[in-house]
């Protein structure tokens, strides 16, 4: 059995605001890249630690679906990954409490 995904607010508010961005010009698109977003988010679920270490908060990590970032945090104890943040690579990184 794989870890579980959890997706925070701000993840789910930044996958929101992707998929309606793209989805004012492209509706189909919109509806493929949010679905191809989520697919990667939960492809963490057999391998947690596929994902890079974000160099500024040794407990973030980060996979790519170009041009986008998905910052999450593993939490090996509870078997749980959380995801953070769904981000455009072209801004600037997010920060984390």
């Amino acid at each position: 059995m794989g870890f579980r995904v959890k997706i925070n607010a701000s993840a789910v508010a930044d996958l929101a605001g992707i998929v309606s961005y793209v989805a004012a010009d492209h509706p189909e698109v919109a509806t493929r890249l949010g679905n191809a977003l989520l697919d990667a988010a939960f492809s963490l679920s057999a391998a947690p630690f596929k994902g890079s270490r974000y160099p500024k908060f040794a407990d973030v990590r980060r996979i790519t679906l170009p041009p986008y970032k998905i910052f999450y945090r593993v939490e090996e104890a509870d078997q749980v990954v959380e995801i953070l943040r769904f981000w455009h690579s072209s801004r600037s990184d997010p920060d984390f409490p």
